[in-house]
């Protein structure tokens, strides 16, 4: 056979191959789980007005998720029934003026009615140790010229208790319920009850660097998480921020929405302190 004969064979060859690759790509790309919503927010004890925000998932990377209008939601926090209503922001439910009775380890049942379908969830409220019993998950050097440089990492491991935190100052908005903008992922940080997942993933740029005068003001909340709960954000972050070279094949993360729904309901406690930046030195 001729030589350039050959040759073609061999190109197109690849060249189907090729094809293939790329249609198997494209089909392996697609959403293998259409879910009926996603649930983000839930209850906590430091202000009486509450949230709770419902969306249906976007399918691409283009589309924004919709949000989910006339449905009824309602937590139980083992007393008495808390009514949500939509808000002016579609898709966002508060409860205005609930009183802030603490049920601590007990459950809170959230309950959602949407499309003649009904989801429920489950979270425990746990305590929070006060900010002052407790290690605080960042560092301040007091510099020569008399200000003071902090780092705050995003994870920490081997904590008694997990937690979340959010650390706000100048330049870092307060911690505010009733916003569901992304804000999550660039101002909270986490002390997490279990260990390091492996030492090769990128842990050590996942920090937040601050730099202030003694007199500035530092505010801190600290949230209590159910094991439940740490357990979820934990594996959440096995796919987004310990996401590396040696990671395995990304899983769905199951909340504790019941039914074809994700997320987490959560319940928490928190405690909030003020101070200035020369008495955290």
């Amino acid at each position: 056979m001729n030589t350039k004969y050959i040759l073609l064979i061999i190109l197109l060859t690849g060249l189907i191959s090729s094809c293939k690759k790329d249609a198997d790509k494209i089909s392996f790309d697609k959403p293998k789980r259409e879910y009926d919503l996603a649930v983000e927010g839930g209850i906590n004890t430091l202000t009486q007005s509450q949230f709770i925000k419902l969306t249906k998932p976007s399918l691409t990377l283009d589309a924004k998720p919709l949000a989910i209008s006339k449905a009824t939601v309602i937590v139980n926090d083992g007393k008495k029934d808390i009514i949500f209503k939509e808000s002016a922001t579609a898709g966002v439910y508060s409860a205005a003026n609930t009183p802030n009775i603490p049920n601590y380890n007990m459950a809170y049942t959230l309950t959602i009615r949407y499309n003649n379908k009904t989801y429920t969830a489950v979270d425990t409220l746990r305590q929070v140790v006060n900010i002052t019993d407790d290690f605080l998950p960042f560092k301040i050097k007091k510099n020569e010229n008399g200000t003071y440089d902090g780092t705050i990492p995003k994870h920490t491991f081997g904590y008694l208790n997990p937690n979340k935190w959010w650390i706000s100052y100048t330049g870092i908005p307060a911690w505010n319920p009733s916003k569901f903008d992304g804000t999550e992922s660039l101002y909270f940080s986490y002390t997490h009850f279990l260990g390091s997942p492996n030492s090769l993933y990128p842990l050590n740029n996942l920090k937040r660097t601050f730099s202030l005068k003694g007199e500035d003001v530092i505010t801190i909340y600290k949230f209590s998480l159910s094991k439940q709960y740490a357990k979820y954000l934990y594996g959440v972050f096995l796919e987004t921020d310990w996401n590396g070279l040696f990671s395995s094949v990304p899983v769905n993360v199951d909340g504790n929405v019941s039914g074809n729904a994700q997320g987490y309901f959560y319940v928490t406690d928190i405690d909030f302190q003020k101070y200035k930046v020369n008495v955290l030195k």
